[in-house]
């Protein structure tokens, strides 16, 4: 039993054990370092709601930025000093009106933009129990659509094009950590959990899973939501470490970003998801620095070089290892096999 148990704990404390080096790292080096450390462990907390969802069902959602816009505006709205909202929003409509007057703290806010990304999550939750493979994708990939619209559109509340500023910075570099170790943990447990047992069984073999009496509608709308809850909390930290942002921020090419952190170290595992965060967020300011000239004597390459060599990186991964590094595995546990198949639409 006691086997059992600290083989069930091992994965999450090698996680966040990589969590921890990413912000000692943060914490030695420069000011600059420490942004990449920060944003590094808000990506792991984003790449764990993403594989809440995708490792578990083995459908790989192009939706879940939407859900981290959310918690970014919420944890604005929330922390913004109420004389500043008042000069910023002097057209919010009627029913939220209210938000003007509130200033919550910085726990609060990260909860509470968690919570209405998970509103969303549950809304959108019944359509993406149902589809499956294309479908699927292509339904994650219109919410995030719709989101974007709506945030760029709605003016007297989001500012559209317009950035969202004077947000105090909140979420320092063991901020950034805890959330990021809690997140891992809450992903594993989800994963752990009766609930993604029987997720990860219709991903490996839909119909023997459905004729075993598994739910398997239910358990993806579960999963998308916990998952929402998540990347919500996510954006909350972004928001409260950036303090100005605009809806740009929050659409495909931050999407691109996350899907290459995801793949390259493997979307049907959560340790390749958290390996992939670190390693991306890492290699990108690699890069960037190489565009920069900082690696070539000085002289700066032309703009998007770092964009190209990042993908070619990714085009050698998945040649290599189609799953991406870790596959299905996960660290700390014997390595098992994966194979995902063609599924079919569920009814929730």
């Amino acid at each position: 039993m006691m086997a059992l148990v600290l083989e069930r704990v091992r994965t999450p404390l090698i996680l966040s054990a990589i969590a921890a080096l990413v912000a000692v790292l943060g914490a030695i080096g420069g000011p600059t370092v420490q942004r990449v450390a920060v944003l590094a462990l808000v990506s792991i907390v984003f790449v764990a709601g993403l594989s809440t969802f995708s490792a578990n069902s083995g459908i790989m959602s192009f939706g879940h930025v939407a859900f981290m816009a959310l918690g970014a505006y919420t944890a604005a709205f929330l922390t913004i000093p109420a004389p500043l909202k008042a000069t910023l929003f002097t057209q919010l409509p009627a029913p939220l009106a209210f938000l003007r007057d509130v200033q919550s703290s910085f726990v609060v806010a990260v909860v509470a933009g968690g919570l209405v990304a998970a509103v969303l999550g549950l809304v959108t939750a019944p359509a993406i129990a149902r589809l499956t493979g294309l479908q699927s994708g292509i339904a994650t990939l219109a919410i995030l659509m719709v989101v974007y619209n709506v945030l760029s559109s709605w003016t007297s509340v989001t500012r559209g094009s317009s950035s969202m500023i004077g947000i105090p910075q909140a979420t320092t570099l063991w901020a950034a950590l805890g959330f990021a170790a809690a997140a891992i943990i809450v992903a594993w447990a989800y994963q752990a959990s009766r609930s993604g047992l029987q997720l990860r069984a219709s991903r490996e073999d839909y119909w023997s899973s459905v004729a075993s009496g598994v739910s398997v509608g239910r358990h993806r709308a579960t999963a998308w939501v916990i998952s929402a809850f998540l990347c919500g909390a996510a954006g909350a930290l972004y928001a409260c470490f950036v303090t100005s942002f605009n809806v740009n921020a929050f659409f495909l090419s931050t999407t691109f970003g996350f899907i290459v952190m995801v793949v390259l170290g493997g979307y049907l595992s959560l340790s390749g998801a958290v390996l992939g965060a670190a390693v991306v967020s890492i290699l990108q300011e690699v890069l960037r620095r190489f565009q920069d000239g900082q690696f070539t004597g000085g002289a700066a390459l032309p703009a998007g070089v770092a964009d190209l060599l990042l993908a070619g990186v990714l085009l050698f991964v998945l040649i290599k290892f189609p799953l991406g590094l870790m596959g299905a595995r996960e660290l700390g546990l014997r390595r098992r096999r994966a194979s995902v198949k063609q599924e079919a639409p569920v009814e929730a």
